[in-house]
């Protein structure tokens, strides 16, 4: 295999991280990897940890030769825009071979005969996602159970992990597994999946194993919280490749970015929402509804999106929604992303960049501005990369007190 590709988020990144860049390419082999990331907010609705240009060089230190950024419009949706998207840019560049991805269920074929059926859609398995819905699931709930159904015959089985079937939607490393083979499928991608059983700390998961230098982000992240001193917090350090902790030693300024950074735009946007807004991503009646009825209790974004969850609409999903507001991220047409953002970059492997003949590769904002001026489709959503970007670092400087890089001149991550 000449290059795999990971889609990532790396917020943070850490020795989980690592060890997949270099368990992928023992397994196959594999000269070069590409990484495509979110840029400055993430799949689970909120403001990624730090900076996109921080977060690849951590990438590039560790091991990474490429980093691409994954839209904004697809990096902060749920696992299905976020996966085909991740797949589409791979795809695109021409010379990435094969997938890798990270789940609790380490068994590729189960993971795959799921994907398929999902794949496919039958008429039969919406139906009754849909009638789960209507009785109160939430759509996570709802798909499990009806795949519960579908397959009678695997529902009471275990994958190498131990997981029961009935398990394996509850962990969002599996759902993106089985995201990503559909996604796969779908295309008809020539991309070979290559799935790592993690046996790491799960995607929630707040503590610090025993014996293990393996921790989550989610972890990771708790011990960041908004913090003034400018020391790093030393129970980190067994978690984090050395490379990134001297980077985040290096730039204190700027993270973490958390998503109540976020309180008073969102608040302003929310009392501007009217009905042009059911065309946001994630949004339908009632949930319009019930941020009207609700709005006057507003006190911050992880205090409403708290206030608006429900048994059917889950904190994720609200969260997805409230950023997609901010963002002004409306449902797209497709999941084909139509130009490849360059982030970073390791020089000796720059002549790879040659082969990619299908979507133009970006360096410089402006010149992107130009390539995608006669697509209005593909203009429209690197113009919303730029406003995401754009926003995400006023945040963070009027945070930190420090004048940081316009997204014109900030310029790919070169190692």
């Amino acid at each position: 295999m000449n290059a795999i590709g990971i889609i990532a988020e790396y917020n943070p990144f850490h020795n989980g991280h690592r060890y997949q860049i270099e368990k992928a390419k023992e397994l196959t082999g594999a000269e070069h990897v590409v990484i495509v990331m979110s840029g400055d907010f993430v799949q689970r609705g909120a403001p990624a940890f730090t900076d996109k240009y921080l977060r690849t060089e951590m990438a590039l230190s560790c091991g990474a030769d490429f980093v691409f950024e994954l839209p904004a419009t697809f990096s902060c949706a749920s696992a299905e825009y976020f996966a085909s998207a991740g797949i589409s840019l791979l795809s695109s560049l021409g010379f990435v071979d094969g997938l890798c991805f990270g789940a609790e269920c380490g068994e590729l074929s189960l993971l795959k005969k799921i994907a398929d059926v999902l794949a496919d859609s039958p008429a039969e398995l919406e139906q009754k996602i849909h009638a789960f819905v209507s009785e109160g699931m939430s759509y996570p709930k709802a798909r499990e159970q009806a795949l519960k159904l579908a397959f009678p015959d695997l529902s009471g089985t275990s994958c190498q992990t131990t997981h029961a079937f009935s398990e394996i939607f509850s962990s969002p490393n599996n759902i993106l597994a089985i995201e990503y083979l559909k996604a796969l499928a779908k295309e008809h991608s020539t991309l070979e999946p290559l799935c790592i059983r993690r046996t790491d700390a799960g995607y929630h998961e707040t503590g610090f194993p025993k014996d293990s230098s393996f921790a989550s982000a989610s972890a990771l992240r708790a011990l960041f919280p908004d913090r003034q001193e400018s020391s790093l917090p030393a129970s980190a350090a067994d978690y984090l490749p050395e490379p990134v902790w001297k980077l985040l030693e290096k730039n204190p300024a700027r993270y973490p970015v958390l998503e109540d950074d976020f309180s008073t735009l969102l608040y302003y946007r929310l009392l501007h929402l009217s009905e042009d807004d059911f065309s946001i991503l994630d949004m339908n009646r009632a949930l319009y509804h019930r941020i009207q009825t609700l709005l006057n209790q507003y006190e911050s974004v992880s205090a409403f999106t708290e206030l608006l969850k429900t048994k059917q609409f889950t904190y994720s999903r609200i969260s997805r929604l409230l950023f997609h507001l901010l963002l002004d991220i409306r449902t797209p047409a497709s999941s084909c992303v139509p130009y490849a953002r360059l982030l970073g970059f390791r020089k000796e492997k720059s002549h790879l960049l040659r082969q990619v003949k299908k979507i133009p590769v970006i360096t410089k904002p402006a010149d992107g501005l130009k390539m995608l001026s006669a697509d209005c489709d593909a203009g429209k959503l690197y113009e919303r990369d730029l406003f995401a970007a754009s926003l995400y670092r006023q945040v963070q400087m009027q945070k930190k007190k420090q004048v940081l890089p316009t997204e014109y001149q900030a310029g790919p991550v070169i190692l």
